[in-house]
């Protein structure tokens, strides 16, 4: 059972880890993609499609290439 329980312990630090650097980390440099497109209703106007939520900067932290509005 404590096998188990440090196993578990580990993961949640190291996703946990993970998810702060990916998204406060600051080693991704936002690039210019289609600027001045928008998302309306969860489509895009103006750029090819893309999705993927905004992390704290407000920046498309799934989209390739990674771009702010």
């Amino acid at each position: 059972m404590k096998r188990i329980l440090m196993i578990c312990a580990v993961l949640g630090v190291a996703i946990g880890t993970s998810a702060y650097v990916y998204n406060y980390g600051g080693m991704t440099e936002p690039v210019a993609f289609y600027s001045g497109h928008t998302h309306v209703d969860g489509g895009t106007q103006g750029a090819p499609a893309h999705s993927g939520g905004t992390n704290a900067a407000g920046c498309h932290n799934a989209s390739v290439p990674y771009h702010c509005h």
